[in-house]
């Protein structure tokens, strides 16, 4: 009985010596970088900023319109849009749709500054605003006057951007942007949206 105590209080102390030494050991090595042990694993204010700048200077710059884009968001589509002879055919009634309403002409551009502001030319209006960008995610939120826009933005190489919208925020957003005296063009858009599910709309864009 007596052995087996001594053999308890032995593990105890190696336990706390070991421990002892691993904190000494962080300590010295947080010394040595000029560090308070506490602020080894400290995030702070300036590393999210630093990183956040770092993220947006992946996308700054003036991007251009060169097309539409379609992407899905759901798995299972109404037409089999996910092919690509059909995703084509989408495309392609999508830029006619675009000339309709005029965006061949006016073409959108957008600009992402490195310090979460964006400015957007869409129809002839420009909407300034601030924006959120998740490249793991492939998602951006932008803001105008409060209200937030959520959008799958993903990056084709280092010269084009693909950004694209639910139908429903899609056709809001030109709705908002675009005077439209005769809204026919956005009833074309909105009929040939409504025949897919899980569909998304936007822009290829070109710096």
């Amino acid at each position: 009985m007596i052995m087996r105590r001594f053999t308890s209080i032995l593990c105890m102390i190696l336990v706390l010596l070991a421990s002892t030494s691993c904190k000494t050991s962080t300590s010295a090595a947080a010394s040595d970088r000029g560090l308070h042990p506490d602020e080894v694993f400290t995030v702070t204010d300036d590393d999210i900023a630093n990183e956040t700048w770092r993220i947006n200077s992946t996308i700054k710059g003036e991007w251009n319109y060169n097309g539409p884009s379609v992407d899905v968001s759901g798995k299972n589509l109404l037409a089999g849009i996910g092919k690509p002879i059909t995703k084509s055919k989408f495309k392609k009634k999508l830029k006619n749709a675009f000339k309709k309403i005029g965006l061949d002409k006016m073409r959108p551009q957008f600009t992402f500054n490195q310090d979460g502001t964006c400015a957007i030319k869409l129809l002839g209006k420009s909407l300034k605003g601030t924006y959120n960008y998740n490249p793991d995610q492939d998602k951006i939120q932008i803001k105008w006057h409060g209200m937030p826009v959520s959008a799958r933005l993903k990056r084709d190489g280092n010269k084009k951007l693909h950004i694209t919208f639910d139908a429903d925020r899609f056709l809001s957003l030109l709705t908002l942007a675009g005077n439209f005296s005769d809204n026919s063009a956005i009833k074309t858009l909105s009929k040939l949206m409504e025949n897919y599910e899980d569909v998304m709309v936007g822009f290829e864009l070109k710096k």
